[in-house]
């Protein structure tokens, strides 16, 4: 499972053939690999290494995780595409 932060932006322009055409984006600002209770049992989870992904560093302000207080999602394989 994977937690994402980021936002969607939406942005339009006109083709060659004159037609115009609308965009909407999902940008990721950061990313983090997630495990459910379950999974890591009481075992605490370590602090993510700078070489499990390529995320800008945190600033103070930017710190707050949003996925904190969430619950775990009961995804099964068969819901994920393939």
């Amino acid at each position: 499972m994977i937690g994402i932060t980021g936002r969607i932006q939406t942005r339009n322009y006109e083709n060659q053939q004159g037609q115009r055409v609308y965009v909407t984006e999902v940008v990721a600002d950061s990313f983090q690999m997630l495990e459910s209770r379950q999974e890591r049992g009481n075992v605490p989870t370590p602090p993510p290494s700078a070489t499990q992904n390529n995320q800008k560093q945190s600033s103070p302000a930017d710190s707050h995780d949003p996925f904190a207080n969430s619950e775990p999602m009961n995804i099964q394989d068969d819901d994920l595409p393939s």
